[in-house]
């Protein structure tokens, strides 16, 4: 009745809008349903509207007779029933429960049962056999046709027979989806390797003024990430578990070199397998992983292999009125090593017993897990080994020097021994008082070192130089960098405009980062940063005379320095020779440093360049020797892979995140990236197997047209029929290794087809420098296709008043030959490609950017010998 009353009420209110309305002369009322409309739009409306009223009344009509129709097959029923069985009587209703059905017998009345205390219109009739059963109904809302039934029990688990509500929801989407069997089998798959993979949540509860505070810490398993690579098929071959020391005879002794960490000494004197660590910091704590049995270029990769994140360090809160002070400083140490001791737990115990595995190829190995490196910022190897700082009196973690001698890269002191460190932290236990001098002496702080659970990893011994962010990022980034902008800064506003101008000159280069400008620019990236060292140095060169600015002719010369160390430690292999080099660079390095502060102090800018050099960041390269004889090359220990990872962590936080229990959500992502990480490289492989070999020996050719004659107007092309007709039968068979004999003379056409390929660049020959103009192949009569090039060489005389090698900042120059004087080379003649800075005050002159790399560096250096041996 309730529904009928809503009815009727809506019913009566548009009635009365519509009385309300009618005087409106603008508006025309509906003669169907007597609503109001805009003239324009009435005869449409009454169209849609009569069609609507007869479907309505068509609808009522045929609902009025089916409830004739079943009104009378239920009189029927119940005639037929009263005569089956004329014993049977109502029961009372208050015997009859709501859902117990009643069984009636009516004398009187054969057209409808009657009950005493029911009313007709809440009952429904149906039959059971030959018993009718009449059921209380509510309402039927004009809807006919609608049964209750007797309420269901509670269903705890409605999507059987599914396990779980996930497993229902799964397959509702992969149904809706339309995923055939195979997708559905491989996201299942893929389901189970990330749940295997979760993130456990610990809590470092420490007490600081007598209040407990709680910091959350995230950890995976770092033993089952091991065991992962081990039980890998494409990382088993490449382990390695013995460690090496590679010898190479140089015709008349034996020389070693280092490359991988195995080939170092520190692995040598343990003898057993090892994990090593490195971690850096944000705003979030990554703790971030590599296998050292890997080779290098597995582990500084991004496929799997490489480093992977285990864990996320909480971030002690920073508190204006507790910063600076001893003890919330070793407080937040504290909470540094004990959510550390979550990740290295499993390790620690392992590291003493060892771990029988069998691995992939069958091989049973006793594995004894230890910390073979630790790379980080500087910062943050002062948290790993629990020293003072730049701010104590001894500031290094790997030896004792004291802070006022940090720039004397010379000399030698003693090195931190765990001993003195436990010796220390066990006085400081047993009486404070007695250990402050102690600990003042070793610049440590009063807290257990996590390290010191795992065996054979001393931090003092596993901390390694970090070339990134000791050199690029820290000495020249944040002191030689800003010394440079200080002195351009106060030079005459002409040598400012062209110092803003040169660098767009510079050319580009594959992985170099090009800059419009010096002054104005800033990163805390390191890689560009090393960049920007690269291209201002040669930038400078003229501007930063000597008659100009003493102080920065004088910095260019230790840039110069600092470059040259730069690219000795960064080298992929090195040799007792190429660490004494190190070493002397480094006297070098020293002796600039101390020319340019006697050179500043006596200027006039003394008052605004820096007088102090002794900090962390000079002397932590003097540790670069060590590092190599004993973990092998510096890129074994960068932490460049590990900064590749931060930008996919805060991808993941700006696309992933609620910004909220962030660490959560950011290693669930991580980890989704790994298992497809993993999965694309399992897919990789299977690709490269599958791959039918090709042939790649030569360069694709391009059109088969006489391609010179686009090239008229340059000079190198004049005279290109003849010299190339001289060249093949002059040159070339000196190339070929031909006996001149066989050979006939070969001449061409004035017009013959070449195949131009697509490509120019640098490159630098075993003899001389050349720039290459021109490449194509062309088919030699009687023998067989063969590839050439026009090259430009660039081995003209330097004047008189410039040497071809600058003595005064130890540079290439180079200088190139008229272009007329254009010349032949087979393309196997070239060695490899050069960068070449033009020289803007002197035409035609360039200067070799040494620098690029560590090949190039090597080679210039043996090239300049070989040049000044023949001065």
């Amino acid at each position: 009745m309730c529904s009928l009353t809503t009815a009727y009420s809506t019913l009566s209110l548009n009635h009365a809008c519509a009385l309300f309305t009618l005087d409106l002369p603008t508006m025309a009322l509906c003669q169907f349903c007597g609503k109001l409309f805009k003239p324009q739009g009435i005869k449409s409306h009454e169209v849609h509207c009569g069609t609507c009223q007869i479907r309505e009344r068509q609808w009522l009509d045929t609902t009025k007779q089916y409830e004739r129709d079943l009104k009378q097959a239920e009189e029927l029923r119940a005639a037929s029933f009263t005569a089956a069985h004329p014993t049977v009587h109502a029961s009372s209703s208050s015997e009859a429960g709501p859902s117990q059905p009643v069984y009636v017998h009516n004398d009187s009345d054969h057209n409808f049962p009657t009950l005493p205390l029911m009313d007709r219109k809440t009952l429904l009739a149906r039959t059971h056999g030959s018993l009718m059963e009449i059921l209380p109904h509510k309402a039927l809302q004009e809807e006919f046709g609608q049964c209750a039934f007797p309420a269901m029990a509670c269903d705890t688990q409605p999507w059987c027979p599914f396990i779980e509500e996930g497993d229902y929801m799964f397959a509702e989407i992969a149904l809706q989806a339309g995923l055939s069997t195979s997708h559905i089998n491989g996201l299942l798959t893929l389901i189970t390797h990330i749940n295997q993979g979760k993130f456990t949540h610990h809590n470092v509860v420490a007490p600081y003024k007598g209040e407990d505070f709680m910091f959350p810490v995230y950890t995976w398993s770092l033993w089952d990430w091991v065991l992962d690579l081990l039980s890998n098929p494409l990382l088993a071959p490449h382990f390695t578990w013995d460690a090496q020391r590679l010898l190479n005879y140089d015709g008349s002794k034996y020389k070693r070199f280092y490359s991988e960490q195995w080939t170092g000494d520190h692995w040598w004197n343990i003898q057993v397998c090892c994990v090593g660590s490195s971690h850096a910091t944000v705003k979030g704590y990554p703790v971030i992983v590599w296998c050292r049995n890997l080779p290098i270029n597995i582990q500084n990769g991004e496929c799997y292999g490489g480093g992977c994140i285990v864990g996320w360090l909480p971030i002690v809160p920073e508190s204006a009125k507790e910063e600076g002070k001893t003890r919330y400083t070793n407080y937040k140490r504290i909470i540094w090593h004990e959510a550390f001791h979550f990740i290295l737990n499993e390790v620690a115990e392992l590291s003493g017993i060892g771990y029988k595995y069998e691995c992939y190829d069958k091989i049973t190995q006793w594995l004894f897990p230890l910390i073979l490196i630790l790379s980080a910022d500087y910062k943050e190897l002062c948290m790993m080994c629990l020293i003072q700082g730049s701010k104590g009196k001894w500031p290094c973690p790997v030896c004792l020097v004291p802070i006022e001698v940090l720039s004397q890269l010379s000399k030698m002191f003693l090195m931190c021994t765990i001993q003195q460190a436990k010796e220390a932290l066990a006085i400081y236990q047993e009486k404070k008082s007695a250990s402050e001098s102690i600990l003042k002496s070793l610049g440590l702080r009063p807290v257990a070192n996590v390290f010191w659970k795992v065996e054979n990893s001393d931090p003092e011994e596993v901390v390694s130089l970090d070339n990134l962010h000791v050199m690029p990022a820290g000495l020249f980034g944040y002191h030689l960098l800003e010394e440079l902008k200080i002195i351009l800064n106060k030079l005459p506003h002409q040598y400012v405009a062209q110092l803003e101008e040169l660098p767009v000159t510079f050319p580009s280069w594959q992985g170099l980062v090009h800059f419009t400008g010096i002054l104005h620019i800033s990163f805390s990236d390191g890689n560009k940063l090393q960049d920007i060292l690269r291209q201002t140095f040669y930038v400078t060169l003229n501007i930063l005379t000597d008659d100009v600015s003493c102080e920065g002719y004088q910095l260019l010369q230790m840039l110069h320095s600092y470059l040259e160390l730069d690219s000795l430690i960064g080298l992929s292999i090195h040799t007792n020779r190429t660490l004494e080099l190190i070493e002397k660079e480094q006297v070098t390095f020293k002796n600039e440093l101390k020319e340019y502060i006697s050179c500043m102090s006596s200027g006039e800018l003394a008052e605004n360049l820096k007088t102090d050099w002794n900090f962390p960041k000079v002397h932590l390269w003097q540790h670069a020797i060590q590092d190599i004889w004993k973990k092998g090359v510096a890129c074994n220990y960068s932490t460049w892979p590990n900064e590749k990872m931060h930008g996919p962590l805060k991808d993941a936080y700006c696309d992933h995140s609620n910004r909220k229990d962030v660490a959560s959500q950011v290693l669930r992502v991580d980890h989704h990236c790994l298992v497809m990480k993993l999965i694309r490289t399992q897919i990789n492989a299977e690709a490269d197997c599958a791959q039918e070999d090709y042939d790649d020996s030569g360069i694709d050719p391009g059109e088969s047209e006489d391609v010179l004659t686009s090239f008229n107007a340059h000079q190198e092309f004049q005279g290109f029929h003849q010299k190339f007709t001289c060249f093949t039968n002059q040159c070339l068979p000196v190339y070929l290794n031909c006996n001149w004999n066989h050979w006939k003379d070969i001449s061409f056409a004035d017009t013959f087809k070449l195949w131009e390929h697509c490509y120019l660049k640098l490159s630098l020959n075993k003899i001389a420098f050349t720039c290459l103009v021109f490449m194509f192949s062309c088919s030699i009569p009687n023998f067989r296709t063969y590839d050439f090039t026009l090259i430009h060489p660039y081995t003209a005389n330097i004047s008189a008043t410039r040497k071809s090698f600058d003595d005064n900042f130890r540079i290439t120059c180079v200088k190139a030959c008229p272009c007329t004087a254009s010349m032949f080379i087979p393309i196997q003649s070239i060695v490899r490609g050069a960068l070449l800075y033009p020289d803007p005050k002197h035409r035609d002159e360039y200067l070799v950017v040494e620098h690029v790399d560590g090949d190039m560096f090597r080679r210039i250096n043996k090239w300049n010998q070989c040049h000044l041996g023949h001065e």
